[in-house]
């Protein structure tokens, strides 16, 4: 659903007029649906690392110990939140880049004649560290999940706030219904524990099946290893 759409089913379920128009519309009803939205939008976007908003950047290793600015890493089309731990690999070697590192670690590493058979790093001044210096011209990657929770219509305009009624989630848009059936009872002084309950069990529920989950073993495997799939007989 897009912006439009969710306003008027949550205005349809609290019995409200339902707007023409949301985005730079003067109606009450329709200023508190965007501002609740927004709000509703980021606040998801911010609770989990959904994989619609999870992304991966490769770049070329310099040979520095600067990697350059996350921004600069990323693109000017996403905004970063957090890198995923444990994802930044050195595509080149085939080795892990270790990390993040404390600036205390960092620090001690620097005070000190560092070498290691892999590189490590740390994110400071929103820039990518690496130690030691790298070789020029490797490849590294890494994925991160994204500040921007919606986009446009053509779902090449990603944004963190909706500014036009037909824009369109990348998070769950019937969670962001649920939500703004909560938020606008809570705005108005309204009860609303009984939405707020249902809202968070669909949210929970969510979490749990987004992106498919590794199956987890009493022994602490999981199945993220590969399986070997012995061939037929014949074939």
């Amino acid at each position: 659903m897009n912006l439009l759409a969710i306003v008027k089913a949550a205005c349809a379920e609290l019995s409200l007029p339902q707007p023409g128009a949301v985005v730079g519309s003067t109606d009450s009803t329709a200023v508190l649906m965007l501002a609740l939205a927004n709000t509703e939008g980021r606040d998801l976007a911010r609770r989990y690392g959904w994989q619609a908003i999870t992304y991966e950047a490769t770049f070329t290793t310099a040979a520095t110990e600067s990697q350059g600015t996350l921004a600069s890493i990323i693109g000017a089309s996403q905004e970063l939140r957090y890198i995923v731990n444990d994802t930044i690999w050195n595509r080149t070697t085939g080795d892990p880049v270790l990390g993040p590192r404390s600036g205390r670690t960092w620090q001690a590493y620097k005070a000190q004649t560092f070498s290691a058979p892999v590189y490590e790093y740390r994110i400071r001044g929103n820039t990518l560290l690496f130690m030691p210096t790298p070789t020029a011209g490797q490849t590294c990657a890494f994925e991160y999940v994204s500040r921007y929770w919606c986009s446009d219509l053509a779902g090449t305009t990603y944004r963190d706030a909706f500014s036009a009624d037909t824009d369109l989630c990348l998070v769950d848009d019937e969670l962001v219904l649920m939500g703004l059936l909560w938020r606008w009872r809570k705005a108005k002084g309204f009860d609303y524990a009984e939405e707020h309950l249902a809202y968070e069990r669909q949210v929970a529920d969510a979490m749990a099946r987004d992106g498919g989950k590794a199956t987890l073993s009493l022994g602490g495997e999981t199945s993220d290893a590969p399986i070997a799939i012995p061939r037929l007989i014949g074939s």
